[in-house]
């Protein structure tokens, strides 16, 4: 499957938000998982910051899409969250919006994995 330069760069910001957001790195494959979770496990591998890093893997062709996240990433995002990401991918699809259904995960997941923000008694608000 194809996805064209302005997807691609859809979900580049996306994934630049979500980073953002939560401070964790993100990553999203699109193909073929030969192995299924083994083949996205490898690839969370590949990743600058595996440890660090949440990976979205989609096999479009499976129709699959599988939730990575490395060991620092998973004390922010247990599995319920990852859940809660793949429901919301799942209705995006509904309407084949692949860009959509990643953006709105990548969402969930930034959110989910937000970092409070402290407030210290002695700063002006």
């Amino acid at each position: 499957m194809q996805i064209g330069n302005a997807s691609r760069s859809e979900i580049k910001r996306a994934v630049a938000l979500a980073r953002e957001i939560s401070g964790l790195s993100f990553g999203v494959y699109i193909g073929e998982l030969a192995n299924g979770r083994d083949s996205a496990l490898a690839r969370l591998a590949e990743l600058p910051t595996p440890e660090s890093s949440v990976l979205l893997a989609l096999d479009p062709q499976a129709r699959t899409l599988d939730i990575i996240t490395g060991s620092e990433a998973h004390v922010v995002l247990d599995d319920r969250s990852c859940e809660f990401a793949i429901l919301a991918f799942q209705s995006c699809m509904t309407a084949d919006d692949i860009v959509g259904g990643v953006r709105e995960a990548l969402a969930v997941l930034a959110e989910h994995a937000r970092k409070p923000k402290v407030y210290h008694l002695d700063e002006p608000a």
